[in-house]
Formats: C-alpha cells, sequence, structure tokens
C-alpha cells in the first residue's frame, strides 16, 4: 500500500499542534518555557531539510513523520505562546487621554469597537448617553477614529494591525443603560473586561484574537451572543437574572463559564480530541453525544441556551474558583 506522505504529514502535524496547544491550555505545559523555545526556530528549517533529502531513501516516511511532529510541535508551541508573545510587543501608552461623549437619542444603538493592541474596559451606567476615555501614544498614525450619531457609536484604533510595535491603547467605554445595543467587539492582542450586567443586548459578536475576555452578563438579556475566540481566553460571569442565547467558538483557547443553579442551562458541544470540557461531570443531563441540558431547563425563569465547539481548546463549566 502506497502512503500519501503530503496527507500523512499534515495529519500528524496538525494532531500534534492541537496536542500542544491543549496540553498548555490545561497547564499540563509550562507556557513561558514556549516563548524561550523560538530561540530554536532553524531546527523547523532542518528538520524539513532532512525529510527532503530522505524522501528518494527507505527512510523517507520516517523522514516525513518526524518532520510533521517537529512543525506540529513548533506550531503548537506558537498558538499556545501566541497570546502572551503578541501581547508583549505592545509596548506601553506613552500619550494623553482623550475624552468623548454624546447621548442616544434612539431606544436602540448599534455600537461597534475595534482595539488593536491595549487594554479595554466597558460598563453600563445609567441614562442613555454614552463615554469614551481613549489614552493613545503621540503618533498621529496611532490615534483613534470616533464616530456617533443617535443611534450608533463605532470607535476604532488606527494602528495598522499585526504586528503590533509601540502602539498600545487603552480604552474606557460607558453606556447608558437605558438604551438597547447591537455590540460588537473586534478585539486583537487585548486584554478587555466588559461588563454589560442589567443590560439589554439585540447580539453581542466578540472577535478576541491572541487575549482575554472577560464579560459579565449578570442580569442581562442577550438574544443573540456570537464569540469567535482564537489563542486566548473568555470568561463568562452569569446569574439567576440572565436570559443568554448564541454560540462560543474557540481556537487554541479556554473558555470558562459561571452560572447559577436557578437559570435552566442547556449547552451543545461540538467536540473533538483537541477539545476538552467538564460537562460529563457537571450534573447535566446528557442526551446524544453533544447535547447537556439542566433538569429545570424548560421550567426555569430565564435560560441560558449555547452552542460550544472547539479546536485545541477547552470549555469548563462553573470552575472551582469561579469566574472573577
Amino acid at each position: 500500500m502506497q502512503i500519501n506522505r503530503g496527507l500523512l504529514f499534515w495529519g500528524l502535524a496538525l494532531v500534534t499542534a492541537g496536542i500542544v496547544a491543549l496540553a498548555s491550555i490545561q497547564g499540563w505545559i509550562d507556557l513561558p518555557a514556549f516563548v524561550d523555545l523560538w530561540d530554536f526556530w532553524p531546527v523547523i528549517l532542518i528538520v524539513i531539510g532532512l525529510a527532503i533529502v530522505l524522501s528518494r531513501t527507505p527512510f523517507a516516511v520516517i523522514g516525513v513523520i518526524v518532520a510533521a511532529l517537529v512543525v506540529g510541535f513548533a506550531g503548537g508551541a506558537a498558538i499556545a505562546a501566541g497570546a502572551g508573545g503578541f501581547i508583549g510587543t505592545c509596548g506601553q501608552v506613552q500619550g494623553s487621554a482623550d475624552t468623548s461623549s454624546g447621548e442616544f437619542t434612539s431606544t436602540a444603538a448599534d455600537v461597534e469597537l475595534t482595539l488593536n493592541c491595549g487594554d479595554l474596559a466597558v460598563g453600563l451606567a445609567d441614562g442613555s448617553g454614552w463615554q469614551a476615555v481613549t489614552t493613545t501614544d503621540d503618533d498621529p498614525d496611532h490615534q483613534v477614529s470616533l464616530e456617533a450619531d443617535g443611534d450608533s457609536l463605532q470607535i476604532q484604533s488606527e494602528t495598522g494591525g499585526f504586528p503590533f510595535s509601540h502602539d498600545r491603547q487603552d480604552w474606557t467605554v460607558a453606556l447608558g443603560r437605558d438604551v438597547a445595543y447591537d455590540l460588537s467587539l473586534t478585539l486583537n492582542a487585548a486584554d478587555s473586561t466588559v461588563d454589560l450586567s442589567e443590560g439589554t443586548f439585540s447580539s453581542v459578536n466578540a472577535d478576541p484574537n491572541a487575549g482575554s475576555l472577560n464579560l459579565n452578563l449578570s442580569g442581562s438579556e442577550v438574544q443573540e451572543l456570537d464569540i469567535q475566540l482564537n489563542a486566548g481566553s473568555l470568561t463568562v460571569q452569569t446569574d439567576a437574572g440572565t436570559q443568554l442565547a448564541g454560540q462560543i467558538g474557540v481556537n487554541a483557547g479556554s473558555v470558562e463559564l459561571c452560572s447559577d443553579p436557578a437559570v435552566g442551562l442547556r449547552i451543545v458541544v461540538d467536540a473533538n480530541v483537541t477539545f476538552a470540557h467538564n460537562l460529563d461531570d457537571s450534573g447535566l443531563q446528557k442526551s446524544g453525544e453533544d447535547r447537556y441540558t439542566s433538569a429545570n431547563f424548560s421550567s426555569a425563569a430565564t435560560t441560558i441556551d449555547l452552542e460550544v465547539q472547539g479546536n485545541a481548546a477547552s470549555f469548563t463549566l462553573n470552575p472551582e474558583e469561579g469566574c472573577a
């Protein structure tokens, strides 16, 4: 039987990368060590070169396997170290703060926040107004674009995207709780604390990449949640007053969800060998291979209904240390 070496290489490389990234996420492997390993990146070229040399010999398959394992390990290390590595290149905020504010004149508003490299804090306040405090460096190419009217607010960092260098930004945004929002967050190499407690949202969409997102939905109603996390961490805090439905996707990252026993809970997982979760030990009723439901789901006053899928990722419901 003839072996397809290309399929063998990529299959082994992807599986190895997923296992390494998952092991780091779970704490089985020391994450900082991965950063140091990149000092030896020329080894990747050496191994690939040896595989090419061996391709016409009886040792061809062995060369492919070794090359795949090395490339896969390097890829998993890059994914696992990605958040700390990328964020570490952001530098420090050295400029001054700009404060902007306004009023939403509609009962519903679209809010879009796009931050490349930095720290974001979002909270709700009484009323229907908004305020944004943005701190950037003094480079005119690294400023903030802000547009607003009676039913929308858009804030975007002008940093040029990856790779980040000397352009770290610090944003604090307050939104009036009397308005219902469609909220969109695009977060690259950012640590974000988003407190949406006691708010009303038609949708909350978030794309965190190489960073962390701490999302508080206590007492909130979110009709449609859509989070796609890449190389980072997500924490979602809810309580007995949370009404929530939507989906969470995670690649090379970790998700923690804290819920109250009074809430009806249903979680559908799209599991694979690189996705770990604790739902089998959560006390939820399992139906089929992928659906976990609390006994009170159909009778509870509020419900959380989520679809979760992950690659080289983990999902933890009600971790012992909480979701602070």
